[in-house]
């Protein structure tokens, strides 16, 4: 019987005398204990992988947090309002920059001409016609641009967490256009739970978000508003990166309690009714177009075409005192208190700038929980692979196996 050459030796008393976990049973002379402890290294090593892999995509993302409480509230009764995330006006300016074909005098002027666009401020003609030939030039509408260059709603907003429950994000906030371009919304009445959590009495409404406005897009930065149906012209409120947001909204309905104003008409019972949505619509009626950024909260369509960028300057330079239209004040009236709390991001800043050491150091830990593999025994392969195999291989080259 042939004996074992010399390197094969050297491998067996490596697998005996190794400090990793099980592998000191792969020489075992019997097979059922061969194969079964292969079996168990491998499973060990897909799951340092998949944790490895974890890890990696939790130290790559780049989280910001906001958090809204519903205090005191009834769930049957009162709710949260929408909730919209938008990215910037300049950084859609500047994916339009990036993106649209056009001359470069033209490029450089888009960013400041669609950010008054976006900001729903007027523009002189020359504005006007710079950016309806870009758009022209590239067979986009504005909300056809806006619908293209957006990110969707999963890159931009990473994790949510509602209520108790962690959900896939693309579940609660869906793209939706806005008076502030196309934003990510979500519609608290919409979201589908379980019966346990929806017929549960409590006594906060917590939604909190994490949000990555650095993807590869680079839309960086964000605004954020909230809208109850009914409610009055609202402004959006910018959140800086880095920072952490915790945000206490509180909303009052009052409904007028005259019923000479609704026997009179002089104010408006209807759901979704606002009288600035009234003015809008009267806007549109005398400028023969409809608002492209405009969100049809009360589903009734003008039936107007949908105002091109020269056209759009005329529903930004009327003025409410100058419009001969009737509309009426809503009986019932929504008012918003939004007050925003923030602190820089500093532990997160901490982890980022010593994210590889602290990879390295998950890492490390991840092998030594699952493959037993520490310093020691990275050194015992080194010395193995560098110093004994070679020997062997020399040995095993002079001294021929003896038959």
């Amino acid at each position: 019987m042939a004996k074992p050459s010399t390197w094969v030796m050297t491998v067996r008393h490596f697998y005996k005398t190794t400090t990793l976990h099980g592998f000191k049973y792969l020489g075992s002379k019997f097979f059922s204990d061969r194969v079964g402890w292969l079996l168990c290294c491998c499973a060990s090593a897909c799951c340092a992988g998949v944790l490895c892999a974890v890890l990696w995509a939790r130290f790559t993302q780049v989280p910001a947090l906001i958090t809204l409480r519903d205090l005191l509230a009834e769930p049957q009764v009162l709710r949260l309002s929408n909730i919209a995330f938008c990215p910037a006006a300049g950084n859609i300016a500047y994916l339009f920059q990036q993106n649209l074909v056009t001359d470069n005098a033209t490029r450089a002027r888009l960013p400041a001409i669609l950010s008054l666009v976006l900001r729903r401020k007027p523009l002189t003609d020359s504005q006007a016609e710079l950016l309806e030939g870009a758009l022209s030039v590239n067979n986009l509408t504005l909300v056809g641009a806006l619908t293209r260059l957006m990110p969707p709603c999963s890159r931009i907003i990473r994790n949510c967490r509602w209520l108790t429950m962690t959900l896939p994000c693309g579940d609660i906030f869906q793209q939706e256009l806005t008076q502030w371009g196309l934003c990510c919304v979500m519609r608290p009445n919409e979201i589908q739970l379980s019966s346990l959590l929806t017929t549960r009495f409590t006594t906060s409404r917590r939604l909190i978000t994490g949000m990555q406005f650095s993807d590869h897009s680079r839309v960086y930065g964000c605004e954020f508003f909230t809208k109850y149906p009914g409610e009055e012209w609202v402004e959006p409120v910018p959140l800086t990166p880095g920072y952490n947001y915790i945000g206490s909204l509180t909303s009052t309905s009052i409904v007028d309690s005259d019923a000479d104003k609704l026997v009179n008409n002089r104010c408006v019972y209807k759901d979704h009714y606002t009288r600035s949505n009234c003015m809008i619509k009267c806007k549109e009626k005398l400028c023969g177009c409809a608002d492209p950024l405009q969100s049809n909260e009360d589903n009734e369509t003008s039936g107007l075409p949908t105002c091109s960028i020269p056209n759009l300057n005329c529903l930004r330079t009327y003025k409410d005192d100058n419009l001969s239209c009737n509309c009426l004040p809503s009986c019932r009236r929504v008012s918003t208190d939004l007050s925003l709390e923030f602190s820089p991001m500093s532990a997160f800043e901490h982890v980022y700038d010593n994210v590889y050491n602290v990879v390295t150091a998950s890492l490390g830990g991840v092998f030594n929980m699952f493959l037993g593999v520490g310093l020691f025994s990275a050194l015992e392969l080194l010395f193995l692979i560098f110093v004994k195999l070679p020997i062997a291989l020399r040995k095993s080259k002079e001294s021929p196996s003896i038959k």
